[in-house]
């Protein structure tokens, strides 16, 4: 592989105008015209500035030619390296001393090391009579350092019993449905493909009565910000109650409901002013449109 850097006369980190200014250099001392001896070589000079003025092959050529220089280093490297040659009589002068030297480590660590005495018959018999001697004198001490006279008082008073409240009931959650046994058992057809999304933004939590046609359908507790689907429900128009406030505690449901089973804070009651047939409906704050607010006995009164 040529080497065009050497060809033009310029060191591998030449820049652009370095390797054009050596060409025009050594142009016009190669050229047929005035030098017809000077073909060949000029070739080569054009080939060179060919490949070095363009920058991406420049950049694959510098590449290859410094990979092919590596190649060589590591190549002069390996001939530099010497190679050791021993003998027969070199190595076995030095098998000699190898086996002398292990010999005279084995009986020096032979002297050095002493053999730990063994235990005899007699001190392991003064153990097992002083391990129990010692446990009794320890006990003998202990019994005449513990203070007498002290008297231990029995109280017959009973122990108070343990106060034990009950679990407040768990919150509810979107989805859960209040007041269903009071109104009667919410109603599900799975032949009906009617449905209706409730989106609660009234900053308020709310519990969503719907009616049919004069009796029950569905209730559903809804968070603040949150929605929720009723689906199989019978065509509508349908009436619908909501509840509104923060609070809520569920109570029992009974025949009758019973007061405080609802929000214990700002309770708000309303009733559809009339007949709702709508797939989606949005609470939102302030915003009553298609309700009216009414009391408390109204809001729970059961369809005759």
């Amino acid at each position: 592989m040529s080497n065009y850097y050497d060809i033009l006369g310029l060191s591998t980190s030449a820049g652009s105008l370095e390797i054009k200014a050596a060409f025009r250099r050594l142009a016009k001392l190669y050229h047929p015209d005035k030098n017809p001896g000077g073909k060949e070589h000029f070739e080569k000079i054009l080939k060179a500035y060919e490949v070095l003025s363009d920058p991406a092959r420049k950049s694959s050529y510098d590449y290859r030619l410094n990979y092919q220089q590596s190649v060589a280093r590591q190549s002069s490297q390996a001939t530099d390296t010497k190679v050791w040659r021993f003998d027969e009589k070199e190595m076995k002068r030095r098998q000699y001393y190898n086996e002398h030297i292990k010999k005279y480590a084995k009986a020096a660590a032979s002297y050095e090391t002493e053999p730990e005495p063994k235990k005899t018959y007699n001190e392991y018999k003064y153990m097992l009579f002083a391990t129990p001697l010692a446990v009794a004198l320890f006990l003998l001490i202990m019994h005449f350092a513990t203070p007498t006279g002290i008297k231990q008082f029995k109280s017959s008073a009973a122990l108070p019993q343990a106060i034990v409240k009950p679990e407040p009931a768990a919150p509810p959650h979107t989805g859960d449905s209040p007041y269903s046994r009071f109104f009667g058992g919410a109603e599900a057809d799975s032949l009906a493909t009617a449905g209706l999304t409730v989106s609660n933004q009234s900053g308020y939590d709310v519990v969503v009565c719907l009616f049919g046609r004069r009796h029950f359908l569905r209730s559903c507790f809804i968070s603040s910000g949150a929605s929720c689907e009723m689906s199989h429900l019978p065509e509508g128009p349908w009436e619908l109650r909501y509840s509104s406030g923060l609070n809520f505690s569920a109570g029992t449901e009974e025949e009758k409901l019973p007061p405080g089973s609802g929000f214990k804070e700002t309770p708000r009651f309303y009733k559809s002013s009339r007949p709702l047939a709508v797939k989606n409906l949005v609470l939102a704050e302030g915003s009553t449109k298609h309700f009216e607010r009414v009391t408390e006995e109204e809001f729970f009164e059961k369809e005759q």
